[in-house]
């Protein structure tokens, strides 16, 4: 039963292109809400960028301090200051006038080396005398030494409204006061403007800047409603170990978003408002659409799905499931469709098929395998009278010569040929035990041939092992070997026999090669009638190759077979190549037989 061309036209086909134009609208609505993700990518991006950036400078700044730190520690430690405190009492006035220049010298260079420093200054109490690069020198005042100031040597501090590092020999031992003391002086407008160049942005509500331990906060504010929050929030100084843990007010949580940088073992810190109206304006107005847009694509989706679900899922599942039972052998099947479509014309044609393809195993698929059975038995069958009577010959020689025991081991070798070529209950058996007749039948032959041709048989790899293959596939190419290749050699003949497993190309090939004097043609026209599968000119001797040959492709198919060459050891190299996919469903009735 033909369709008519209306229903060729059918709603099926009507239906799917009326699908595909709704699936893609939720398409176009996804670009949208990729848009807000990526809205939602570049505030983090931004965040992150704002964190860099603050962690960039608080690495920027403590370097800078650390160099501070550098300058007074190479103060502290120079040999002209060092004699001055030590020998003040003993050197004349002109020596410690010198002395006393090349020190604020030094101070002078110090406070140079940075826009950040207004002064420096060197005390020393033991002497009561205080040097200063801008002011000179002088005669110490108790009030120039606190013992508020010496708390946290090396660190930025707050003292009198003054952003200090003080610094003095930590190893040194003192009572109240040590003496030597070296104090910075910054200034605070320059770490401020340095400050704000580096981080201010038009989104930023408000930076701070925690300097130390004891130092004052710096605020850049550009939001008028957050000056007193912050303000209230920070006060006048924060104790800085504890600015890790630091959160912002909670008012202003909803416009504000708070990231805080800082460094370890550092008491520096940047706490950093972003003002969200200002930083995510042009893209805050999108967001509202988010889970619009989201519930609308799920819902066409499931709609969708659900759609092409019942008009073409659920027909093809039925196909899929009736090809399936046909793959398990059985053909009792008539599937049917109640709609007049293309699936209604699949199930007839599948329907059709089946019948036909009953009529085909039993014509053609039967008369192959009957034709198959009887190649084998013919194989089995052309037991080789030379090979016997060379054999039985063998045996008497050793029985002439009173090797008992040798003949015996020979009548059962030759025991375990016969029992094996003549089992015919099955065609399949183990490659193990395959491997083991063909090295059987090796044995047999090197009693003729021990004299001048040694045997490299390599062991199965055990991944080969569970593999089960045609019977008599391997022991027709070792006879060829000896017949035809090694026949005439007088002495080092060899025969080789390896196995080659190559599982990504889900295959496995077994390697007989010899070193006999094959001729060139001869190799040449061996090749030509193994690829030429139908010639009719095919002599005695290639007869069991050839069948191997077949009987591996009919089993495994065309990339399966036999490949001949020439072997590097001079002789002929056959190639057994099987393709195991259809050997392991025989495995198991391999191993019960």
């Amino acid at each position: 039963m033909k369709l008519s061309q209306k229903v060729w036209q059918s709603s099926v086909y009507k239906r799917l292109i009326i699908a595909f134009i709704i699936a893609t609208i939720p398409i176009y609505i996804l670009a949208g809400i990729l848009y807000s993700w990526a809205s939602n990518l570049l505030r983090q991006d931004i965040m992150d960028s704002a964190k860099t950036q603050s962690e960039n400078y608080l690495r920027e700044l403590n370097d800078t301090i650390s160099r501070f730190n550098s300058l007074q520690y190479d103060m502290l430690n120079d040999n002209y200051l060092n004699k001055l405190v030590n020998t003040y009492d003993i050197l004349e006035s002109y020596r410690r006038i010198e002395l006393i220049h090349f020190l604020r010298s030094k101070l002078v260079s110090m406070r140079n080396s940075s826009e950040l420093i207004v002064d420096t200054r060197l005390y020393l109490p033991g002497i009561n005398v205080e040097i200063s690069a801008v002011d000179g020198y002088g005669h110490l005042k108790d009030e120039d030494v606190p013992v508020e100031k010496l708390h946290d040597p090396y660190n930025v501090i707050s003292y009198n409204n003054k952003l200090l590092i003080v610094a003095y020999p930590l190893e040194s031992e003192f009572d109240t006061i040590p003496n030597i003391i070296i104090e910075m002086e910054l200034r605070p407008s320059e770490i401020q403007r340095g400050f704000q160049a580096a981080l201010k942005k038009d989104y930023s509500g408000a930076l701070i800047l925690g300097l130390g331990t004891n130092a004052e906060n710096m605020y850049i504010i550009n939001d008028e409603k957050l000056e007193e929050p912050i303000r209230n929030h920070y006060g006048r100084s924060l104790p800085s170990k504890q600015a890790t843990g630091r959160q912002p007010p909670a008012k202003l949580d909803q416009t504000y978003i708070f990231t805080h940088s800082s460094l370890m073992d550092s008491s520096l810190y940047v706490d950093h408002y972003l003002y969200k109206p200002t930083m995510f304006k042009t893209i805050s107005e999108y967001y509202k659409w988010f889970w619009l847009f989201f519930c609308m694509t799920i819902l066409m989706v499931a709609l969708y799905l659900y759609y092409i679900n019942k008009i073409i899922n659920k027909p093809m599942v039925k196909l899929v499931r009736a090809f399936k039972r046909i793959e398990e052998g059985n053909l009792e099947l008539n599937i049917r469709h109640d709609k007049e479509d293309e699936f209604g014309y699949i199930y007839e044609r599948f329907n059709e098929m089946l019948i036909n393809l009953k009529i085909s195993i039993d014509e053609v698929y039967n008369q192959r395998i009957h034709l198959q059975n009887a190649e084998l038995k013919q194989l089995q069958s052309q037991i080789n009278p030379h090979f016997l009577y060379n054999c039985l010959f063998s045996i008497i020689r050793l029985i002439k010569m009173e090797k008992d025991d040798e003949a015996v081991n020979f009548t059962n070798q030759l025991a375990k040929y016969f029992q094996f070529i003549t089992r015919n209950s099955r065609d399949m058996v183990p490659l193990e035990n395959e491997v083991a007749h063909a090295r059987n039948y090796v044995m047999l032959q090197l009693a003729r041939f021990s004299d001048r041709v040694s045997v490299e048989f390599e062991e199965l790899p055990a991944s080969l092992k569970p593999y089960s293959v045609p019977r008599l596939i391997i022991q027709p190419l070792v006879e060829n070997a000896f017949v035809h290749g090694l026949e005439n050699v007088l002495e080092g003949g060899i025969l080789r026999v390896t196995f080659v497993d190559v599982p990504e190309h889900e295959r496995f090939v077994i390697v007989v090669e010899d070193n006999g004097e094959n001729s060139e043609e001869g190799l040449e026209r061996l090749s030509a009638l193994v690829m030429d599968e139908q010639n009719k000119q095919i002599t005695q001797e290639i007869t069991g190759i050839l069948n191997v040959h077949k009987r591996l492709r009919y089993k495994y198919g065309p990339e399966s077979g036999i490949k001949v060459g020439r072997s590097e050891l001079g002789g002929v190299k056959i190639e057994l190549i099987i393709n195991p996919k259809a050997v392991t469903a025989d495995v198991s009735n391999a191993n019960r037989g």
